[in-house]
């Protein structure tokens, strides 16, 4: 059995934008967006909502549909989440639900049901599926946060027109357009199906939401129809400088406490842990060259399940044992992803882990333990971490270097939110 490390615990400040007065603000730019719509009394809107854990989206929402009521229009909520929620309507309610989403809460109906239409192709013959419920509507608004997406690259990533198209083209749809992703740019046919599928809906805009480095809204803005393609790309340029960062270019072996649904659409952000191009090798392109990834559990909202654990090259058999295979083997094929929902070398406890890597690289390897990609910013790291923190990390706090201790079982303690230095 190898020699336990001595660690220190890090915490590091981070640089981001202010929160903004959320209700003030969403309703003045619900108000702008609206004043440049055309409708009329009685008409019916859809309004769009993903599946991912947006910082304040109960309240989002509810000024959304509070501010469509006082126009005179009738507001129901459409889960535009493709085939998460297990492909089912069930499935994606729950998921709603689970962010605080509800009929009761809102006042408003909501419609889940699965079914599409099929609108047309692109030029690449990708057919355009979308929701038969939003088709059903007078007029559509979107809500969504802006992020670097965790597989795709350039101007369209996850934000309003990937909720547009793979969102509210439903299981179908999403399935599609993952499919077709492998041959032909993303770009290209998000953008030739945004414009199919203008044709076919009235669309009032989007509300976009970019969220800082401590997960709190930052930046909230009314997105019209015509802007949407130039002013969405221009958003994204400054979601990805609101990414929060590991304080180390280089890691041997980093350690998660949990990945989730909620916290990325892979479980765990890939633009963090330095896999956003391939699965188990970090690319000159990543922010961080990551050889090894363990995970030690899911969160309690991704309800089992663990896209995402594939990446990883460790895991528990209590992590396996939280895991819904269907529920994860589905969102993976339908993503075009299969290799997100692979089972890791899988161990009885993280000492074994550690073990296995001390066996393939020694004892002085890297260590960094996070709780999870929202939170990259503290940290249990191994002495051999500190000398590159310090430099990267001049303002770091950091505590004097202990030796390990591991629970009983022979794990890792888990990383508190606010990790004491």
């Amino acid at each position: 059995m190898s020699n336990l490390p001595q660690v220190a615990f890090v915490n590091c400040p981070l640089s981001t934008m202010p929160p903004v007065e959320l209700e003030r603000t969403t309703a003045r730019e619900m108000d702008r967006l609206l004043a440049q719509g055309q409708f009329t009394t009685g008409q019916h809107v859809a309004v769009a909502a993903g599946s991912r854990g947006i910082a304040e989206l109960v309240t989002v929402i509810t000024i959304v549909t509070r501010k469509l009521k006082e126009r005179g229009l009738i507001p129901f909520i459409i889960p535009a989440m493709g085939s998460h929620g297990g492909a089912t309507p069930e499935g994606q309610m729950k998921v709603l639900n689970s962010l605080g989403l509800d009929e009761d809460r809102l006042g408003v109906a909501f419609h889940a049901e699965m079914d599409t239409k099929l609108l047309g192709e692109t030029s690449d013959q990708v057919p355009v599926h979308f929701s038969q419920a939003a088709l059903s509507a007078d007029h559509l608004l979107l809500c969504n946060r802006i992020k670097p997406h965790t597989n795709f690259s350039g101007s369209i990533q996850s934000g309003l027109q990937k909720m547009l198209t793979i969102g509210l083209g439903k299981a179908t749809g999403a399935a599609a357009y993952h499919r077709a992703s492998h041959f032909i740019s993303f770009d290209k046919m998000i953008r030739e199906s945004v414009e199919l599928i203008r044709k076919h809906v009235s669309l009032l805009g989007g509300i976009a939401l970019l969220e800082n480095a401590h997960k709190e809204l930052c930046h909230i803005e009314g997105v019209s129809c015509s802007d949407l393609a130039k002013r969405e790309a221009e958003l994204l340029q400054q979601a990805t400088a609101l990414i929060p960062r590991l304080p180390m270019k280089s890691i041997d072996l980093l350690v998660i406490d949990e990945i989730g649904k909620e916290i990325s659409g892979t479980g765990l952000d890939t633009n963090v842990v330095g896999r956003k191009y391939n699965d188990h090798v970090s690319s000159p392109r990543d922010w961080c060259q990551t050889r090894f990834i363990h995970i030690r559990g899911l969160t309690e909202k991704t309800a089992g399940n663990a896209t995402g654990i594939g990446i990883a090259e460790f895991c528990t058999e209590a992590t396996v044992k939280q895991i819904d295979w269907e529920k994860t083997i589905v969102n993976a094929i339908t993503a075009g992803h299969p290799t997100s929902a692979m089972q890791p070398v899988t161990y009885r406890t993280d000492r074994e882990v550690l073990d296995a890597v001390f066996r393939m690289i020694g004892e002085q390897a890297k260590i960094v333990q996070i709780k999870n990609t929202l939170l990259p910013n503290r940290l249990l790291v191994s002495q051999s971490c500190l000398e590159e923190i310090k430099q990267m990390a001049p303002n770091a706090q950091i505590s004097p270097p202990s030796a390990l201790i591991l629970t009983p079982e022979g794990n890792f303690p888990e990383i508190k939110e606010q990790t004491d230095t």
